[in-house]
């Protein structure tokens, strides 16, 4: 019980912080998004523990999902690596600023020097930051031949490890001339987790006018909403499994936790299939409920996600799994049924959350609020386009 009060007093520390920082009104822009910038399509990727997907969301409502990557080997290491370690590991390292400053390099041009260096001296393995830009780059390349232009911004979603540092995924995109939309601006998050971003691709949590960070906020202040979104996500090598408990119900917000989590190799559909031991099964099921049964929160909302969960044998577990959690949940608990047609393909959800995000991040300026005249400015300019077209 005091737990929860202490829990409940730093939350609301926090909200009353945020809500000071949004209180103070951002500067209006001197310019205008161009239409260009404004309409491009929204590109995310979703960095899971053993594959990486793309999804474009168009600015007319489409949505495309463009790719689904598996790591490779030294990716399935490093992350087991990242999982056993629950240190930050920062390797963001470069040459001495000193002599990064003397030969006016970036960041991503000294890093590449230093691997070149190690690989002369016979180093050949590789960093994490380079592991990931590997698998990057093919989601990066699919969506170049998708969407027809070259790709500038993404928002990824990544697990929520605490030895995966923001700054290692952003030198991996700073690699590949790539910019993210995570921790470019104060007013908006600094990293998307995958329980939040599904919670969003499935509907949740989306304020009404995100073009205005502050109604954006005002709008869950008033809902008074304490939701506990309970991500399962099981692929061909994991399980993982979150508590997420977004702030009065917002997705894709400036404040968000990650209350608990599970991330299990030895229960990776490959590995079930390999031993097709009960035993082994059975334990999955165990790992399931885990959390549900350890969260100081009661579960509001569940969704599936992952490459592997509509796989038959794994939905009985869960069902079977589900029907002993029934009573531990609220009452107004939603949950995605991952094998229907009519929900998100699972494989693809986080990366549709993270879409979304970029989509919308599409239409507004970092630090700024554009006046009305810059959307009638726009508007006026795609209707000469228009015009342009039909001649």
């Amino acid at each position: 019980m005091h737990m929860l009060l202490w829990i409940f007093y730093l939350s609301s520390y926090c909200v009353l912080s945020v809500n000071a920082w949004y209180d103070c009104p951002r500067a209006v822009c001197t310019s205008c998004l161009s239409a260009e910038i404004h309409d491009a399509p929204g590109v995310g990727f979703d960095l899971t523990p053993s594959y990486g997907t793309a999804v474009a969301h168009y600015y007319n409502g489409s949505v495309v999902e463009i790719a689904h990557v598996q790591g490779n080997s030294e990716y399935l290491e490093y992350m087991a690596r990242l999982v056993s370690s629950p240190e930050p590991q920062d390797e963001t390292k470069t040459l001495p600023q000193h002599i990064a400053r003397w030969l006016h390099v970036s960041d991503a041009w000294s890093r590449k020097c230093g691997r070149w260096l190690l690989k002369k001296l016979g180093y050949s393995t590789k960093d994490g930051i380079e592991i990931i830009s590997d698998l990057l780059r093919e989601l990066k390349d699919s969506t170049e031949r998708e969407i027809l232009q070259s790709l500038d911004r993404v928002a990824i979603t990544i697990p929520d490890l605490s030895s995966l540092r923001q700054k290692t995924i952003n030198a991996a995109l700073e690699d590949l001339g790539l910019r993210t939309w995570l921790g470019d601006s104060p007013y908006y998050p600094k990293r998307l987790v995958e329980a939040d971003a599904v919670y969003a691709a499935n509907g949740y949590g989306l304020c009404k006018n995100y073009r205005n960070i502050f109604e954006c906020t005002d709008e869950f202040e008033a809902s008074f909403a304490s939701p506990a979104v309970f991500l399962v996500s099981f692929s061909r090598h994991l399980l993982y499994t979150a508590i997420s408990t977004p702030l009065y119900g917002e997705a894709l917000a400036i404040v968000t936790t990650d209350e608990a989590q599970v991330l299990d190799f030895e229960f990776g559909l490959d590995r079930l299939f390999q031993d097709d031991s009960q035993a082994l099964w059975d334990r999955l099921r165990q790992q399931l409920l885990v959390l549900p049964r350890e969260s100081e929160f009661t579960v509001t909302h569940i969704f599936l996600a992952g490459e592997s969960a509509t796989n038959p044998r794994f939905l009985a577990v869960w069902k079977d799994a589900l029907s002993e959690l029934s009573p531990m949940l609220s009452q107004d608990s939603k949950m995605t049924v991952a094998n229907s047609s009519e929900t998100l393909n699972p494989t693809f959800a986080a990366a549709r959350g993270a879409a979304l995000y970029s989509r919308r991040r599409q239409e507004v300026q970092a630090d700024c609020e554009e006046p009305p005249e810059c959307e009638i400015m726009r508007q006026q300019g795609q209707a000469r386009s228009f015009g342009k077209q039909d001649l």
